[in-house]
């Protein structure tokens, strides 16, 4: 079991990783606005692959201690948890712009990237775990 969750946190961490990654480039490359000065690369591949570590780790230890409802009781902490996530990116500090457009755009950038572990986690985890 223990195989199959480490599998699934890697897999699914590097996918989404890479994800965040390209929707990152896809993004800059639209808006002509380079946000890697606020949010680096590394941090946004790290950031996802720590997160379905975590997850899967988190997972596994419901399903053990709750075996009838830690499934369906993981997948709302997690679901919370993505969502309060969000607001460490209305609070962070944004550096100073002379483009009006970087503050708004910003969050444009940010926040859908907080979705990409949950949703690469959710979709894979069948694969790998199965009642």
């Amino acid at each position: 079991m223990i195989k199959k969750y480490t599998l699934l946190a890697l897999i699914s961490g590097a996918l989404s990783g890479f994800g965040s990654y390209l929707y990152a480039s896809l993004y800059q490359e639209l808006t002509v606005i380079d946000y890697s000065s606020v949010i680096p690369p590394s941090s946004i591949f790290i950031s996802c692959f720590v997160g379905c570590i975590l997850a899967s780790a988190g997972h596994a230890l419901f399903v053990k201690l709750l075996p009838k409802i830690g499934d369906i009781t993981f997948g709302f902490l997690f679901a919370i948890i993505s969502f309060i996530s969000i607001m460490g990116v209305f609070k962070a500090t944004l550096p100073d712009s002379d483009d009006e457009s970087f503050y708004y755009l910003i969050y444009g950038f940010a926040i859908p990237m907080h979705f990409f572990p949950i949703v690469v986690w959710n979709t894979i985890k069948p694969i790998f775990i199965r009642k």
